[in-house]
């Protein structure tokens, strides 16, 4: 008799996934063995936000239900020739990537559909190529950092109200007194949040030992949780996460400020100071951000 099997990082305790990713696992055979439970390492590894399952509806239900977060899919080439025609076009849907045993069977099906970044036997291969994908897409998630306000769900001055109590709320923990009290705070909540990823924790017990006020933008530039939770709290303004930053936010503003009179110091022969800095952004958010200044 088959069980079905779904399970995922999220802890009871969290509403939400905090970062902007999810990755999805779907395989029939997929269960508690220390070989699943490995490769379930493996992909928090490179995806923090980890959901496993081996029953297809399932799968779809969930993925059909994410709102704030992209998803990455992982899928046996059966599952997957029934399930990805039915979840290609979703917005939420990343990529997908086609795990299974004949490659040259699945890979007829997978290449009509542009999201399936490839199909693999090897889970190593698997495994690098997911991780290499994935550098390119953080990248494009951190570039387009601008909460856009989609003009189809509020009038003008509905959005601008939006804005400037966000620029307020903003004002407001930058003037607040911090506590020690506030950095147990957010790092009770990375800890949560990163549950069981050994690598991520053990960043986070770094920055527990270690961090100090005048290295807020090297933690904030670090590859881990912190900026890509702080990112996502700041593009869909989720007050809550932010509050949780709020001494972290102060320090990276301060150092800013600080970097900045440095530099005018260092610069009194020259009246203007140029800085540049490409961006990759989605088609869909930049026709959101044109239509939100027409």
């Amino acid at each position: 008799m088959s069980t079905n099997f779904c399970s995922s990082t999220e802890d009871s305790n969290i509403v939400r996934n905090l970062e902007s990713f999810t990755c999805v696992w779907l395989d029939s055979t997929i269960d508690q063995t220390d070989e699943s439970r490995t490769t379930e390492q493996e992909l928090r590894r490179i995806i923090n936000h980890l959901f496993t399952c081996n029953d297809e509806k399932q799968c779809q239900q969930y993925i059909h239900d994410i709102t704030q977060e992209k998803v990455v899919l992982i899928v046996s080439g059966k599952l997957g020739h029934s399930l990805v025609p039915r979840i290609h076009d979703l917005p939420q849907l990343s990529a997908c990537y086609v795990f299974c045993a004949n490659e040259k069977s699945h890979k007829k099906w997978a290449d009509h559909y542009p999201k399936v970044k490839g199909v693999f036997v090897e889970l190593d291969k698997l495994i690098r190529k997911l991780s290499d994908d994935q550098i390119d897409r953080y990248k494009l998630e951190d570039s387009a950092q601008i909460s856009v306000i989609n003009q189809h769900c509020q009038s003008l001055e509905e959005r601008h109200a939006v804005y400037m109590w966000f620029q307020l709320y903003i004002e407001v923990l930058l003037r607040m007194h911090h506590k020690l009290s506030d950095r147990k705070e957010l790092i009770d909540l990375c800890k949560n949040n990163c549950k069981g990823n050994n690598s991520e924790l053990n960043i986070i017990d770094e920055f527990e030992t270690k961090y100090k006020p005048e290295d807020a933008i090297r933690w904030y530039t670090r590859e881990s949780c912190l900026y890509r939770i702080l990112n996502k709290a700041l593009r869909f303004q989720c007050f809550d996460t932010l509050f949780a930053f709020r001494f972290f936010i102060t320090d990276i503003a301060k150092q800013i400020k600080s970097e900045y009179e440095k530099l005018i110091r260092t610069n009194r022969g020259s009246q203007s100071i140029y800085v540049y800095r490409g961006q990759a952004i989605g088609n869909n958010e930049l026709q959101m951000m044109k239509n939100s200044v027409e």
